[in-house]
């Protein structure tokens, strides 16, 4: 029987087949993979090599004061680049643009010689430097517009307000908290260039859409913000002091009217300063409070009716030993009741009353008020200051705390803690931003007063109020703090500081404080005020309180708060109603009847040259700074807001060619 012989051909052509099959199942999964499932991947790949993206700064909202005048705005200005392809002589370019942007040669050199399509010369130059450039009319030397942030009330709410960075991002201050806001997203600047990186885009280059930004309403007002600070740069000037600190709040709502802090920076120019000056101490920086302290005893103290304002205590004649230490008051005193403790500041008498309420007791309503712990205003950096537990208070801590030494605090907690006194016991929560708008102005968010928490009953506020009233009186501590013609209610405070190096507590170093609210039967406005290391002289009485009333001699009659005797007059249809006042009037030394403020409304400027512009704003007692030439093209505050004598108008020039 013979065998079948094998057939190979057959047996090729079926392993041809399966090879053949297997080889079209890899190209058609090949294809699925690139076409489906790295199609996104490889487009961005492919717009990367036909496509060049330059980003460049976005343009970011505008923060606004609580009355609309504007804190931070962003202004176009030219940026400069090369194409070095198209740079016709390296050495003239190179030292033409050296001359006008008073950089270094061998870098503008290298940067021409680039291989590259596109490198930049120098973002955000000046428009002189931009005018000069462009009549050189340089081969391969561009221009790009870009938004650069301008604050043209230049220092003022600085620490408030921060500040951005080449990039456009927020460093510091509402600009970095809100960053993600005020930014309105990247901006970017595409370029078209064939297979070997030769621009193909003629024409004007599109930018892409950017994303929409939005707009910040703080509750800071500039104006009272202004008086603040030309107060407090005063008197640490005159008491040749290492700083000072300053927060005006609404008691009523946690509203920050004013926060300030001295030294003072200029966000415009911030490299030119250390980093040191840029931080808002008022919220970072924890020191001991010394006799504001008392004010919260006082309150703790009549809320657990440990005593009463007529109870007596023996303030040993101003030595008083406790275990190891010796407690001392600046004049000697006997008998006092409370009311006077708290009047005259006495350490001694403090001390007792703390003894007798006990400490955790009085620890307990120190958490309350919110010492210890954030306030959670809407700031970065905010600090806790110390408050330790009792279990690790040394048995003179009692004592000590109780006239506000041993415990460390900010200058936002004191301005919360004590508008928890003036509005009748509630703790508020400290807020800056009013409400957040978009683009085109309609309200994305409003920021509410929130209440965090109910420290003492309106009786017992009503009764500290009282004492504090008593020590701005004469002979109290706090007398020199007071405005002629309103009622204050305050407490001084004189605070040793800690010596870094040697230990304990220094001889020589003090901090000076004052704070308190008015009216006194009405608070509408509380205010801190600290001056750090004042030379001469150390007392709270003697450097915070006399600039405590310098501050509220201006701020008070901005509120509508007037002296008595003050006349006000009525207007309208209606005076005899009594619906409408006008605004704020006091009679003079001659008995006549002026203006504390003069208002007016910003003219249209656009499109004048300066010496029209300025003939049309002459006489309204505004502060001009201008930059360029030209035209006014731009102009802060915008036409139609009103504005008051002392204001800063910032007008930016262009010329039309």
């Amino acid at each position: 029987m013979k065998r079948k012989s094998i057939n190979w051909f057959r047996i090729r052509i079926i392993l041809l087949s399966i090879l053949l099959f297997f080889c079209f199942v890899a190209i058609v999964g090949r294809m699925f993979q690139l076409q489906v499932l790295k199609k996104e991947e490889l487009y961005k790949l492919a717009a990367q090599q036909h496509h060049v993206q330059i980003p460049l700064v976005p343009k970011r909202g505008t923060i606004y004061d609580q009355k609309e005048n504007e804190l931070a705005v962003s202004i176009e200005v030219d940026s400069v680049y090369a194409d070095p392809r198209r740079v016709t002589d390296v050495e003239g370019t190179a030292s033409a643009l050296a001359r006008v942007l008073r950089m270094d040669r061998a870098e503008l050199r290298k940067r021409l010689k680039s291989h590259r399509s596109f490198e930049w010369i120098r973002r955000k130059i000046s428009s002189r430097e931009a005018e000069e450039i462009k009549a050189l009319q340089l081969p391969g030397i561009h221009f790009l517009k870009e938004n650069q942030r301008c604050y043209p009330n230049a220092q003022l709410a600085s620490h408030v307000i921060g500040f951005v960075g080449l990039d456009s991002k927020g460093l510091e201050g509402v600009e970095y908290q809100y960053d993600s806001l005020l930014n309105g997203g990247n901006r970017m600047w595409t370029r078209g260039r064939d297979a070997l990186g030769r621009e193909i885009v003629t024409g004007d280059r599109l930018l892409e859409k950017e994303d929409q930004h939005r707009n910040i309403f703080l509750t800071l007002d500039k104006h009272i913000q202004h008086m603040v600070e030309t107060e407090l740069s005063s008197a640490v000037q005159k008491w040749r002091a290492r700083g000072g600190m300053a927060v005006a709040m609404d008691p009523q709502t946690g509203k920050v009217l004013a926060m300030a802090c001295y030294p003072f920076f200029n966000p415009n120019q911030f490299l030119q300063y250390q980093s040191k000056f840029w931080r808002n101490r008022t919220i970072t920086d924890s020191f001991e409070p010394g006799s504001l302290f008392k004010a919260f005893l006082a309150a703790t103290a009549l809320e657990e009716h440990v005593v009463r304002p007529s109870d007596s205590f023996f303030c040993e004649n101003g030595a008083y030993a406790i275990y190891d230490r010796t407690i001392h008051d600046h004049t000697k005193y006997g008998w006092l009741t409370f009311q006077q403790i708290i009047k005259f500041s006495s350490n001694i008498g403090a001390s007792k009353v703390g003894v007798k309420m006990g400490k955790d007791r009085f620890y307990r309503y120190i958490r309350a008020f919110g010492f210890g712990e954030k306030t959670g205003i809407d700031l970065p950096g905010e600090g806790r200051g110390i408050v330790h537990h009792p279990r690790y208070w040394p048995p003179v801590a009692l004592g000590t705390i109780s006239f506000g030494q041993g415990i460390s605090v900010t200058a936002i907690q004191l301005a919360t803690a004590l508008s928890a006194i003036a509005n009748g016991g509630f703790l508020m929560r400290p807020y800056v931003v009013e409400k957040i708008t978009s683009e085109k102005g309609e309200t994305i968010q409003s920021f509410q007063p929130e209440v965090i928490r109910r420290v003492i009953s309106e009786e017992t506020a009503r009764k500290v109020a009282a004492l504090l009233k008593a020590t701005t009186e004469k002979g109290g501590t706090g007398e020199a703090a007071v405005p002629a013609g309103y009622e204050v209610a305050g407490k001084t405070g004189t605070a040793q500081k800690v010596d870094p190096v040697l230990g304990g507590y220094s001889e020589e170093h003090f901090i000076s404080g004052f704070m308190g609210f008015a009216p006194a039967q009405d608070p509408k406005i509380v205010l801190v005020v600290v001056i750090d290391e004042p030379q001469g002289t150390a007392y709270g009485s003697v450097v915070a309180a006399p600039l405590f009333r310098a501050m509220m001699e201006k701020i008070l009659p901005y509120l509508h708060i007037h002296p008595k005797g003050t006349l006000v007059v009525k207007k309208g249809p209606d005076a005899a109603l009594g619906d409408q006042t006008s605004e704020p009037q006091s009679l003079g030394e001659d008995g006549k009847v002026g203006k504390t403020l003069e208002k007016a409304v910003m003219p249209d400027l656009t499109g004048l040259s300066m010496r029209k512009a300025l003939s049309r704003i002459e006489g309204k007692g505004l502060i001009i700074k201008v930059s360029g030439n030209g035209k006014v093209v731009e102009q802060t505050p915008k036409a139609g807001i009103v504005i008051e004598k002392g204001d800063i108008c910032y007008l930016k020039l262009q010329s039309s060619s």
